[in-house]
């Protein structure tokens, strides 16, 4: 198989298909249409998988909306690499925050037959200021998608409190699948959903009642404040 294209791009809007996994060993399932998250150098890489079959594909990543700190631009850097399964080829693009550099497509050549592909998003290198942005991936052509392994709703997984006041008190908190939440340091709580389209939340946790809302990459934030981040989800 020769290299593929692919386009990058940031942008979460409510209404596409959204998720993203961590963990390299456990890659996100690419969803028909446009999928997107947000990458964060605070919270780290991103990666998808998808299948191409005999035919020809392309797969499109599209830069649209950086992170920016007090209203102004930051120079923005998404490394995106892709590769087969079995790690024989890799191709790396990268896209930026310049008008003219915002997009990168690689498209493949035929292949004979069906083959897995891993696809990274890499951040900015930077644990000081947060960089990043939002961004959205898409497959087409002669490809194939795996169901996502649950259909869970997507605040369910862990995450490191950042709350004022309780971050120290809460340890590791993890939200359950059945609506429920518990905490490495005895808390237990609830959630649910408020906003579904928009991805906000109802969470009771200890005494403390929380509106929240999901951002792929980063985790619960302020409704309407992606930049201060209450639960960070963990990498691991």
């Amino acid at each position: 198989m020769r290299k593929l294209s692919i386009v990058i791009a940031l942008f979460l809007a409510a209404g596409f298909v959204s998720g993203q996994s961590l963990k390299p060993e456990s890659p996100f399932a690419l969803k028909a249409g446009i999928n997107q998250g947000t990458a964060d150098s605070l919270v780290g890489t991103h990666y998808w998988y998808f299948y191409v079959t005999p035919g020809s594909n392309r797969l499109t990543v599209r830069l649209k909306n950086p992170t920016t700190l007090y209203g102004a631009n930051l120079s923005t850097v998404l490394t995106v690499t892709v590769t087969d399964d079995k790690k024989t080829w890799k191709v790396v693009k990268t896209a930026t925050s310049k008008i003219n550099a915002s997009e990168a497509t690689f498209i493949s050549n035929k292949v004979d037959k069906k083959i897995k592909i891993l696809v990274s998003v890499a951040p900015p290198n930077q644990n000081l200021i947060r960089m990043g942005g939002d961004y959205e991936i898409e497959a087409t052509g002669d490809v194939e998608f795996a169901d996502a392994k649950s259909a869970a709703d997507p605040i369910v997984r862990t995450y490191d409190p950042k709350v004022m006041h309780y971050s120290d008190s809460y340890g590791a908190v993890k939200f359950l699948a059945d609506g429920t939440i518990q905490t490495s340091n005895g808390f237990s709580g609830t959630w649910k959903v408020f906003d579904q389209q928009n991805r906000i939340y109802s969470v009771v946790l200890g005494q403390i009642r929380y509106s929240l809302q999901f951002i792929p990459g980063s985790g619960l934030v302020r409704p309407g404040e992606p930049n201060i981040i209450e639960f960070q989800e963990l990498r691991r």
